[in-house]
């Protein structure tokens, strides 16, 4: 059974510094196990009961591997002796690909109780497989023959370079003539570009301010708009209270008129014609003219 790492962990705390913890793996590694011991701040065992448990490692390639024993893929949480802050964690193979710096989280109901001081994973890349340890001299033999090799033609490209170049370096002189032509060209189309972008931009901006001044036109006009229909409104309003007043000035003239036509005192010719009308108007006053008939 292959041996376990061990961990000794305290709890995070304000005060860092350079002496930490560092595992170092093989990148073809898997399965490995550390077991941890986290301590409090004072030396004391961490009681870890009732905690749930995760694994964080931001990866030197700029991801971040969280684990907390439940994915698939995920690595494994075996608790030893939670009283005592012990517990036992196989390391998932995302932890194998990349250098990191690592810590573990304590949890309870979702709420991050306390984290551990940090820690770091080195990863070594394996020089091959399938080599022994009899054959690295004959590995090293052959990358050494290589590099020669590899030596000796990069210098038979230098001779035929170096004469290409003194064969070229008029068509090289004439390239480079062009070459600055071309960045004129380019550096007159950037400055015409410049210049075409601010007049645009102040433009932009001048149709920006006639916008923001029909706006206010606009907003001033319905403004005016709301206060003339506020007027004609009120005006509306008034013709309504003098065609009421009007109606009932007309109300009492006419009945002003009855009352003036009640109080005139009527005149008979006979004193039969009275006694007829006096039968539908009695208390009233009449004029007779012969009250013998």
């Amino acid at each position: 059974m292959a041996k376990h790492d061990k961990l000794n962990l305290t709890i995070a705390k304000a005060e860092r510094n350079t002496d930490f913890p560092v595992l170092k793996y093989s990148s073809t590694e898997r399965g490995k196990v550390v077991d941890v011991t986290v301590k409090d701040i004072d030396g004391t065992p961490y009681d870890l009961s009732g905690f749930d448990l995760e694994f964080v490692e931001e990866l030197y390639n700029g991801n971040i591997v969280v684990d907390d024993g439940s994915q698939d893929n995920g690595g494994s949480f075996a608790k030893t002796d939670l009283k005592n802050g012990k517990f036992s964690y196989q390391f998932q193979e995302g932890a194998y690909q990349y250098d990191g710096w690592a810590h573990f989280k304590f949890k309870q109901n979702d709420n991050l109780i306390d984290t551990t001081e940090g820690f770091a994973i080195k990863i070594i890349d394996d020089i091959d497989a399938e080599l022994d340890e009899s054959s690295y001299v004959a590995y090293f033999e052959k990358i050494k023959s290589a590099t020669q090799t590899w030596e000796n033609q990069a210098r038979d490209l230098l001779k035929s370079a170096q004469a290409l170049n003194d064969g070229n370096h008029s068509k090289i002189a004439i390239l480079e003539t062009g070459l600055d032509g071309v960045k004129q060209q380019v550096n007159d189309l950037s400055s015409k570009h410049e210049n075409d972008k601010n007049a645009l931009s102040s433009r932009l901006d001048s149709l920006n301010q006639e916008k923001d001044i029909l706006k206010q036109r606009v907003n001033s006009l319905d403004q005016e708009k709301n206060a003339l229909k506020q007027r004609i409104d009120s005006l509306d309003q008034e013709k309504n209270n003098l065609n009421t007043q009007v109606n009932n000035l007309k109300n009492k003239d006419a009945e002003l008129e009855r009352e003036i036509e009640d109080a005139k005192i009527p005149t008979f010719n006979t004193l039969s014609e009275y006694q007829t009308w006096a039968k539908d108007h009695p208390n009233r006053l009449a004029y007779v003219l012969d009250d013998t008939k």
